[in-house]
Order: C-alpha cells, then sequence, then structure tokens
C-alpha cells in the first residue's frame, strides 16, 4: 500500500472526516486537515498540519491544497436548512487543485445522488425529497462540479452513516441496492484510503453500504 502521501482532508472535523483524519495519520500519511474550527482536531494536532479557514473562500482552499498529493473531501452540513457549502466548496477545492497541478480527488456524497436514485426504496425517495430536499440539491450540484472536473475523480456514496465500530465488511458498486441502510463511518474511510493507494475506481461513482 502506498504510504506517506501528502493529504489534504476537507470537512476534517466532520463524522467522516474525522475518521479520515485518524486512519490517514495510522497509515503513515502526511495530513493537512482543513476546518473553520479546528478545536476538535486538538487530540491530533501534533501530527498533522491544521490550516483554519472558511471552504467558501478560495483563497483559504488554495493554503490547503498548495503542496498535496490528493485532496479528501468529506464536507457536509449540520443540519436540514438550505444550503449550498458542498457545491461551493468544492468547486473552489477544485479551482485551487486545477492552480496547484493536483489531480487526485476523492469526495463524499450520498446514497440517493444521480444514479443512484433509483436505488433508493420508496420511503427513502419520499424522505430525500422532502425532509433532505436541499440537501440532496447541493448533493447533485457536487456531484456535477466533481464530474465536469476533468480530474482524477472518485465519489463515495454512502448509505445511512452511523457512528459503530468499523467493521471492515461491506458492499461497494455502482447504484447497488442497500440491504440494511446502514454504514459505519470508519468503514467509508477505510474504502476512501483504500482506493486512494489502489487508484482502482477513478471516474467511478459508487455506493458503500452493508
Amino acid at each position: 500500500m502506498v504510504t506517506n502521501m501528502n493529504v489534504a482532508i476537507f470537512g476534517a472535523t466532520g463524522g467522516v472526516g474525522t475518521e479520515l483524519v485518524r486512519q490517514a495519520l495510522r497509515l503513515g500519511h502526511s495530513v493537512t486537515a482543513f476546518a473553520r474550527d479546528p478545536s476538535p482536531l486538538a487530540d491530533h494536532a501534533d501530527h498533522l498540519t491544521i490550516v483554519t479557514g472558511d471552504v467558501r473562500d478560495p483563497a483559504d482552499v488554495a493554503r490547503a491544497v498548495r503542496g498535496q498529493d490528493a485532496v479528501l473531501c468529506a464536507l457536509g452540513a449540520r443540519d436540514l436548512k438550505k444550503t449550498t457549502i458542498r457545491a461551493t466548496g468544492t468547486a473552489n477545492i477544485i479551482g485551487a487543485m486545477k492552480q496547484e497541478g493536483v489531480r487526485r480527488l476523492i469526495v463524499v456524497s450520498a446514497m440517493g445522488i444521480g444514479a443512484s436514485w433509483a436505488s433508493l426504496s420508496l420511503f427513502n425517495r419520499m424522505f430525500f425529497a422532502t425532509l433532505l430536499r436541499s440537501s440532496r440539491a447541493d448533493h447533485e450540484a457536487q456531484e456535477a462540479v466533481v464530474t465536469a472536473s476533468g480530474l482524477d475523480w472518485t465519489i463515495v456514496r454512502p448509505s445511512g452513516l452511523v457512528n459503530t465500530p468499523g467493521t471492515g465488511v461491506y458492499d461497494v458498486g455502482e447504484n447497488i441496492r442497500a440491504t440494511t441502510s446502514r454504514i459505519p463511518r470508519a468503514d467509508v474511510a477505510d474504502l476512501i484510503l483504500t482506493e486512494l493507494a489502489a487508484g482502482a475506481l477513478i471516474h467511478k461513482a459508487v455506493t458503500i453500504t452493508t
């Protein structure tokens, strides 16, 4: 497995982002964590580079992308209000990557986005169409800028995220159906870092589920 890559992680204080930081450090990567409020990263502060900034500010984003081998994007919103943070932030990340000559991008989206909509149950389609309408629109816009970027991208679409311990056992594929609609955040991070080393899913959008 490839080790000691320079990796920038956006959304580093979120659920998946925190797992990415922890696991990437354990694998020997040199991690740059981007966050508006880096205080949740205090336990790892001695082992990584922290860039404090706003993902909506291209100059802040460029500081984190400079000198990286790859970028992992786990941006998210903490409530159900209308937001464009994923699409706007990812567009700024892509702009910075092109400016800095960084090509590898892995983005966390969600099951039910894009062609994976057809894999959702009727209940989950209704849930997305009502309570998660804004989140879905943001994810759709985010995926659109990723697939049009010209970069070496991979999109990872988890089913329902949970904080249970990772198992290392999960299903991955394009538009597969979920059996439980639950996937530990630790397993999502495991897939992303495995793919970072392998490069087997470039230009693919895959679902991860159990």
